[in-house]
């Protein structure tokens, strides 16, 4: 077994030997009995983040393939405030911000997608509140909080005996068991969570108790969290596209107008509550069988309110004063007056939110020279937004009373509505007449809604190993295992149609709903923003919108074209052998999967099934060679394999006859595969320090593009004539990809208390189109460093964090948009007030930084997120 492997290996050295005991406390009785035979040296106990540091480099050296550890440095105490924000501190990790937190995350040059996230080896179904977004198999990073993880393992090359479809790399999080714990443990925690953005005081808790009997034979562990947060984002964006919205204009001698549709200032703001629940038996009957039974909840509630100020240019009525830039877009124009060239669109939700559970019950029996081990298990997955209201209000001077009154056959005007801008840097925009603070300026025009959806998911596996310990110089150990995996998703979408509830609300005037005034937004962004107007009381209008879906004069239709289901099943075969020699360790194996997968969805309004299978063989290799007891060279060669979103999956097309034109998605699709090479060293200088460097390459097939082609589709097209002419876009295989990148990683402590850990990562990461064309990976930035310092006493605990990244091209959209390099500074401090007493304040994103994006085609403006700085202070009494 691979415990064996490690202690040849402590065996050189006793000072390994005895850090080694120290760290994990003897908590096998080979290791107890090897402690015993060094009474004469002397230990010295390492605690808090020290001790955290060791143990990960202690996981580091000692695996066969290539590693990464972060442990939590005692119950409740994890480095970070959520797990999201702990894995950027990782060499080859990036991390994607949406709201904020950390929602995925980006190993080695690839999209956050072809990333694992397991728990406790196995798979958590996965949904997604957010209802804009693409249907991914990324687990999302915001329903984890993180009081109960006592490590995460980043596994960057892959053993046969992990479960597949990682490009990146697999997250293992891992929790506690109470056979592990001492009797009678227990942790409670409360905190207060600020955000410089809305600066509400929210509470949150946490707790966690773990008995067993005195024979240590069986336990139980209890933990419960609670977070809550009022934070959100604020954008100065641009919306839709970016086109000729205005033709040149040979009368007056203006140029064209470039742009985006309209320019929002958004400023969303959510109440989000996130909760989790663990419960956990462990039985150990005899000395061999150990039994484990674990449930987990996870919700989160994420409420929210969406004020954007819209000023459109493309409603205008011409663009005088145009200045454009040498690739043809607009820096700068005056966009005149019409009919809702300025729009103020509150979305309001609060029926948004997703949940996870697990239930999973694992078996492991110890023979004399074999181990036997089971898992079954479920997990369910619920999650999307429901209900709410999008409304757009208008200038009062507007003629007409609402969107595509019958009273304007011939259209309406406007006297109000005019704005300046500049697209330079972040938007610029001046009101030439509206007074945007002044809700009476403002009226209803239209209630609409963004799209509703519902999602749904749920997994069921089985999984049994046995491992096979073999009296041999050179084989440790041979292991070979199956499993079955079943998983079920499903999104279902529901669209309102305004056409029908158009005029319904009373008092229409903004003075009659308003809440206030939001001032001082975008303050990372100076100038002429547009950083205050009138907003809707969100709680009253959301009181009103309930009582009209109550009363049926809001209903919704299922929106096809976004319906469906992808369910798979999935049965996999390995075989691995660990092996070692003198100086040297590693396995290698092959794992058989095979998939057979069934889409269902839509088209033309009826219910559209296609079915495939596909096999993958995964084999994998990874060495370590000691060259001397604290230097190891390692070495990795693998082929790996990803499978698709699950929105690029679904079946069926929306057809757009008139114009001859359909999309959708591709359930014939094939899994991405890769070929992978590692090469890295790794210099433990001393128990708690660390100098390495690794180089990595990746060359990957099946990459996925939307692609048109001309098919024949029913239909399609004004005339039968047509149909085999029909414009369909679809995510196809075709393209390729490459990554090469190298990593460099320095950890150090100190007897002083002091201590840095610090990582470097430059990737070359890009695919190519069937056509030839190359692009950057979304997601993945060239380079891209973390770097940390703290100190340690027996009264304190701080620490300052930065990471860095250059640019990368924005995920989901809709355009080529291209992120600038963003940073951030993070720091926490902890005060040791009592020997079980412990006072922390925390604070992200200290400077409140923003992310500023760029459209690659026409070199303007994208978007300006400011996430603002978040601040925790908290104490924890653990007895």
């Amino acid at each position: 077994m691979k415990v064996n492997n490690n202690l040849q290996q402590f065996k050189r050295s006793s000072l390994a030997l005895c850090v080694a005991g120290v760290l994990m406390g003897a908590s096998t009785p080979v290791l107890a009995e090897e402690s015993q035979a060094t009474d004469n040296i002397e230990v010295i106990e390492v605690k808090g983040m020290r001790r955290s540091l060791e143990q990960s480099l202690n996981t580091k050296r000692f695996a066969n393939s290539i590693v990464d550890a972060i442990t939590a440095e005692d119950i409740g105490k994890f480095p970070d405030k959520n797990v999201g924000d702990a894995l950027q501190r990782i060499s080859g990790v990036t991390v994607d911000r949406q709201y904020g937190e950390v929602s995925g995350v980006t190993i080695r040059g690839t999209a956050p997608e072809q990333s694992r996230i397991l728990l406790n080896g196995q798979s958590v179904a996965n949904t997604s509140w957010y209802d804009l977004g693409p249907a991914t198999r990324t687990f999302n990073m915001e329903l984890l909080g993180a009081e109960q993880i006592s490590s995460v393992e980043v596994y960057k090359t892959p053993e046969a005996s992990i479960e597949e479809g990682a490009l990146g790399g697999t997250v293992n999080l891992q929790t506690r068991k109470p056979l592990d714990l001492d009797a009678n443990t227990f942790m409670i925690s409360a905190e207060v969570a600020r955000s410089s953005l809305y600066e509400e005081n929210d509470p949150g808790g946490a707790f966690l108790g773990s008995w067993k009997d005195e024979d240590e034979r069986f336990g139980i562990l209890a933990a419960y969290s609670l977070e809550k947060l009022t934070s959100g984002r604020q954008v100065l964006e641009s919306l839709s596209g970016y086109y000729p919205y205005f033709a040149e204009n040979e009368a007056t001698g203006e140029d064209a107008a470039v742009g985006a549709w309209g320019i929002g200032s958004q400023a969303f703001r959510a109440e989000r509550e996130r909760t989790s629940a663990q419960v956990t038996l462990q039985f150990m009957p005899t000395d061999n069988l150990e039994l484990t039974l674990d449930y987990f909840n996870f919700e989160f509630d994420n409420p929210h309110v969406n004020h954007n100020f819209l000023t459109v240019s493309a409603r205008g009525s011409e663009a005088t004063n145009v200045v454009n830039n040498a690739q043809g877009g607009t820096e700068s124009a005056t966009i005149q007056p019409a009919y809702a060239s300025i729009i103020y669109n509150p979305v309001v939700r609060h029926a948004v939110n997703m949940k996870a559970d697990v239930l999973n019950l694992t078996g492991k029996y110890t023979g004399d020279s074999y181990t036997l081990s089971g898992v079954v298990g479920q997990s369910t997955s619920e999650g999307g937004t429901q209900g709410g209201s999008s409304s757009w209000w208008i200038p009062a001077t507007d003629e007409g009373g609402k969107i595509g009154d019958p009273a304007f056959p011939d259209g309406q005007g406007s006297v109000d509505g005019g704005f300046s801008y500049d697209a330079t840097g972040p938007y610029q925009v001046e009101l030439t007449s509206l007074d945007a603070t002044d809700a009476s300026q403002f009226k209803h025009a239209q209630e609409a809604n963004y799209e509703t959806s519902v999602q749904e998911h749920d997994i069921a596996y089985a999984q049994f190993d046995a491992v096979f310990e073999l009296d041999n110089d050179y084989i440790d150990n041979i292991a070979s295992g199956i499993k079955y995996n079943s998983s079920d998703f499903s999104r279902q979408a529901y669209n309102r149609n305004p056409s029908e509830i158009l005029g319904f609300v009373p008092d229409g005037n903004l003075s009659n709903w308003t809440g206030g005034v939001l001032n001082d937004l975008h303050s990372q962004s100076p100038g002429n923003t547009l950083n205050s107007y009138a907003y809707l009381d969100e709680n009253k209008w959301w009181d009103f919108i309930s009582e009209k879906y109550q009363n049926g004069e809001l209903e919704e239709v299922v929106n096809q074209g976004n319906t469906f289901s992808v369910d798979e099943k999935m049965l996999a075969l390995y075989a691995q052998v660990d092996f070692s020699g003198d100086d040297y360790r590693g396995n290698f194996g092959v794992r058989y999967v095979t998939t057979e997968q069934k889409s269902t969805g839509f088209a033309d309004g009826k219910v559209f099934e296609e079915s495939i299978d596909y096999d993958n063989w995964l084999p994998s290799l990874n060495i370590a060679y000691n060259l001397t007891d604290d230097l190891i060279v390692r070495g990795a060669a693998s082929q790996v394999m990803a499978r698709n979103n699950y929105s690029d999956l679904k079946p069926g097309l929306n057809i757009a006859a008139n114009i001859g034109s359909a999309n959708g998605g591709n359930p014939d699709l094939q899994p991405y595969k890769s070929n992978q090479a590692d090469l890295g060293i790794e210099w433990y200088f001393s128990s708690s320090s660390l100098l390495s460097s690794a180089i990595f390459v990746k060359e990957i097939d099946n990459v996925v593009f939307n692609t048109e082609s001309v098919e024949f589709v029913e239909k399609c097209g004004p005339t039968e004539a047509d149909w085999s002419e029909c414009r369909v876009t679809r995510p196809r295989n075709g393209g390729t990809g490459s990554v090469q990148g190298i990593e460099f990683q320095l950890q150090h402590s100190w007897d002083s208390g002091f201590g840095v850990l610090s990582n470097y990562t430059y990737v070359d990461s890009e695919t190519t189109r069937p056509d030839g064309e190359k692009e950057m990976v979304p997601g993945v930035s060239e380079n891209s460093f973390n770097g940390s310092v703290f100190f340690e006493n027996d009264y304190i605990t701080t620490r300052i964090a930065y990471n860095w990244r250059t640019e990368w091209v924005g995920v989901g959209a809709t355009q080529a948009v291209l992120n600038d390099a963003y940073s951030q500074w993070d720091a926490s401090i902890t005060w040791h007030a009592m020997e079980n007493l412990n006072l922390t304040l925390e604070g992200v994103n200290l400077t409140n930084e923003v992310i500023q994006s760029q459209d690659t085609e026409f070199d303007l403006t994208q978007n300006t997120i400011e996430f603002g700085s978040r601040y925790y202070l908290s104490a924890s009494y653990q007895f």
